[in-house]
């Protein structure tokens, strides 16, 4: 996987905590083979097992189909819609794709899902490119195909700057517009729960702490040193600040009340009404609401890791500086090394059906958002 060395459409780094508050748009997503949780089925197939004596010829060439986890998806599902939902779908998806599909009519349930599902892999693998798009879906006591999309993140380093926030804050002649980005970021830390770099458990922390152990160990400029005292000292501050709840119960009060007077407070205004309206239309969503890990939809082996939502969205220190170009740096010869990336995904049913809020329209609204922000950060260097 390849990744720019610059941040996003508009010019920045380059290169996709708690659940959603919403439930997401489709329950289980599964491979056509995979075993995880629910009907899946699991492609190692059969155990190989010696057999301490001799038996007889007819069981050597006995055939044991795939076994399913029986999990609670299955355990608490209606077993006979599951298994007649599953078969009208396997006959859709099979003329859809002109497949001969074999019949598992003489296996038990949920067996017979998985067997399926190895034999519709096989023939997927055979006549379409997309064959991994193809995923069964079980969501509200229904099962059914559907095709995977993604919503494309540009391979873009989403990468929020907090040190510039906390310039204008001790600025006179900014302090409207200093508190009205407070109530932005405040509603992207704590609504959207974008990952700040100050916490243990993200991705930049970690990358800050190996720059620190460069930093004692090799010996580093007093300017890179400089820079990464502001960057915890000042990370701080501003974590505490964002998390204050009143700075987002302001947010509508400081939005009526602001008074543009430079090019730089029309700016600040332009991209605190593109999240208020964010806000206002979906008040509890988080910005990953339609991530599905690929770890957990995979066989991912240990050596094809996929880049994570944290690893290219994120509050950082700054976008400017020798820290920050060393940072990046680091960043891309990491996320090179990844196989795959985690992208917002939604499932399109091959039977048509209509599911509510299928689409992003969330998504790109938000991303769109805050690359309007940081772009504002690029443009002054405040």
């Amino acid at each position: 996987m390849n990744y720019a060395n610059t941040i996003s459409r508009n010019g920045k780094v380059t290169k996709k905590r708690k659940p959603s508050a919403t439930a997401p748009t489709v329950g289980a997503v599964r491979t056509v083979d995979e075993k995880t949780k629910g009907c899946r089925g699991n492609t190692k197939g059969q155990t190989e097992v010696r057999t301490t004596c001799d038996v007889a010829n007819a069981f050597l060439g006995m055939r044991f189909p795939p076994r399913l986890q029986e999990t609670e998806t299955i355990q608490d599902c209606d077993r006979l819609k599951m298994d007649r939902d599953f078969k009208k779908s396997l006959s859709l998806i099979a003329k859809k794709f002109n497949l001969s599909l074999q019949d598992c009519g003489n296996i038990p349930f949920p067996y017979n899902i998985a067997e399926s599902l190895v034999d519709l892999k096989k023939q997927l693998k055979i006549t379409e490119t997309d064959w991994k798009e193809v995923r069964l879906i079980h969501h509200n006591n229904s099962t059914y195909f559907a095709k995977e999309d993604r919503y494309d993140t540009g391979m873009t380093l989403y990468y929020i700057p907090v040190i510039p926030l906390y310039g204008i804050l001790h600025n006179s002649e900014t302090e409207q517009a200093s508190k009205l980005l407070l109530s932005v970021y405040a509603y992207i830390y704590q609504v959207l729960g974008v990952p700040y770099y100050r916490a243990d458990d993200c991705y930049l922390y970690s990358m800050y702490e190996m720059h620190e152990n460069w930093m004692y160990d090799d010996g580093a400029e007093e300017e890179f040193i400089a820079d990464f005292n502001d960057a915890k000292r000042i990370g701080d501050f501003i974590k505490k600040i964002i998390s204050d709840p009143i700075n987002l119960r302001s947010y509508t009060s400081r939005l009526k009340t602001f008074v543009s007077k430079t090019d730089f407070d029309k700016k600040c205004l332009t991209v605190a009404k593109s999240f208020y309206k964010i806000f206002s239309a979906y008040p509890n969503v988080r910005i990953n609401r339609k991530f599905y890990p690929l770890r957990f939809r995979e066989r991912i082996e240990i050596d094809e890791r996929a880049v994570s939502l944290d690893n290219y969205v994120s509050f950082c220190a700054s976008i400017h500086g020798s820290l920050f170009e060393s940072l990046c740096q680091s960043i891309n010869e990491d996320l090179q090394e990844y196989c795959e990336i985690d992208e917002p995904t939604r499932f399109i049913p091959y039977d048509n059906r209509r599911i509510k809020e299928n689409n992003f329209d969330f998504e790109s609204k938000v991303f769109n958002a805050i690359d309007n922000l940081i772009q504002i950060w690029q443009e002054h260097q405040l």
